[in-house]
């Protein structure tokens, strides 16, 4: 199926029967395309008053070209935000007020940068029903194109519903000169799209929530075409970063097409999401950008799956009758906003308090269906380690108690089933984090 085909058209999928829709209207990705950013407003924006939103180091790279090329057709303004406590502007509640306040009484907002900036700037532009278009910096993340902005609010990492960029215009040349490890953290996190998925078909078993095998199709179509050339893709090969950038627009697509985060973000984004709230309570800087702890995040769900394959349904009935967990007790071992993590764990109690009755009698069928979907450890080591991705939680400055802890209660920032929960429930998931630290 052509994604781009679909674009702001509703359409019944032939997969789940049921009518999607992509709201998108224009993606545009080639050599030289900011000089066409004139000409795509045009088509998408009947009035012209545009506020231009970048942070110090997209402003200089991208956005001042941006609002050159702009004036001349376009009432223009622009935003430029600043780090406020640390080395770099990091999508976080504090800055959201000055966005909001610029953005009133304007008809767009053109985001210029990569995770930060656009999930600051869409989630501002959905609360004012103000349309998006997003100009790339780097191809670091899948957010370009997708309904969800994640930023940390009150010490807890937030991934809330938005609408989509209205359009999305990739400047190849511009992308292909971002920082490598921006380059590789795109690279990382786009492969987290087979693990989220069977993260997400396994929770459809047991809650019975809806799942389509439409986001993974085209994820996986766009995946092929670039995830074994992480050596190329180092080199700044634009034909590789030119893909890579078109499966993280699928990426985008599909939490689009899906209605929420699932296809896109399972357990291997919760320990990125843990060690960002980590950090900020350290009051520290991130250990890493998001995607490069999502490829950790990988290699950890990885280990988890090829484990539990061993397990049988009796294995399975035997494990989950022996085990009592104290879930407060885990929630205030996290050591931070107890409430705040409890509020969003809670969601899930109930459906980990069903697994002794519903797992058992399904876990066949889910080894049948859902672990081939995923990569075996040594296969996703060697498409990062081939990108120079880090393999280990010591390459991003974790240092083992906190690896171990990331690993053991990851599980508590979301309320989304996912297998970290499964492995944790089954006895599994403390042997996989003690691996993680000899």
């Amino acid at each position: 199926m052509d994604i781009y085909s679909l674009l702001n058209k509703r359409f019944i999928c032939p997969f789940c029967k049921k009518q999607h829709w992509i709201p998108t209207k224009e993606v545009v990705s080639k050599k030289g395309a900011i000089l066409l950013l004139p000409f795509l407003l045009s088509r998408l924006i009947k009035k012209k008053r545009i506020l231009i939103l970048s942070d110090n180091i997209t402003y200089r790279i991208a956005a001042e070209k941006c609002e050159k090329i702009l004036k001349e057709k376009f009432k223009v303004s622009s935003l430029i935000l600043f780090p406020q406590g640390g080395k770099r502007v990091y999508a976080e509640e504090k800055y959201l007020p000055a966005i909001v306040k610029r953005l009133r009484n304007k008809d767009a907002i053109l985001i210029v940068g990569t995770g930060s900036i656009t999930d600051m700037g869409k989630y501002a532009a959905h609360q004012l029903r103000i349309p998006v278009i997003s100009v790339p910096t780097a191809p670091s993340m899948n957010g370009f194109t997708s309904s969800v902005a994640a930023f940390l609010s009150k010490g807890l990492k937030l991934t809330l519903p938005v609408k989509p960029a209205l359009g999305v215009l990739t400047d190849i040349d511009l992308v292909s000169n971002a920082p490598l490890d921006l380059i590789r953290a795109g690279f990382a996190d786009s492969l987290a799209k087979s693990f989220a998925n069977s993260d997400w078909k396994i929770s459809s078993f047991i809650t019975g929530e809806d799942f389509c095998p439409l986001p993974l199709k085209i994820t996986t179509a766009a995946e092929k075409r670039y995830i074994n050339k992480g050596e190329e893709l180092i080199k700044r090969d634009r034909k590789v970063i030119s893909r890579l950038m078109e499966g993280l627009t699928s990426g985008g697509f599909s939490m689009v097409i899906a209605g929420k985060s699932s296809p896109s973000s399972g357990g291997e984004h919760l320990l990125s999401h843990f060690l960002d709230v980590e950090a900020h309570q350290q009051g520290r800087e991130p250990f890493s950008y998001h995607g490069l702890q999502v490829g950790l995040g990988i290699i950890v769900s990885s280990h988890i799956y090829q484990r539990l394959k061993n397990f049988s349904a009796k294995d399975v009935e035997k494990a989950l009758s022996h085990r009592d967990i104290d879930y407060e007790q885990a929630i205030k071992f996290l050591g931070r906003d107890a409430s705040l993590i409890k509020k969003e764990f809670k969601k899930k109690i109930p459906i980990l308090k069903e697994l002794p009755q519903k797992l058992p009698p399904l876990w066949e069928q889910i080894k049948e269906e859902v672990f081939p979907l995923v990569y075996p450890p040594r296969k996703i080591k060697e498409y990062l380690r081939k990108a120079k991705c880090p393999l280990r939680f010591e390459e991003i400055g974790v240092n083992k108690e906190l690896a171990y802890r990331t690993i053991m209660y990851a599980r508590y920032v979301r309320g989304r089933l996912t297998i970290l929960d499964i492995a944790d429930e089954l006895g599994t998931l403390k042997e996989i984090a003690e691996s993680f630290i000899k």
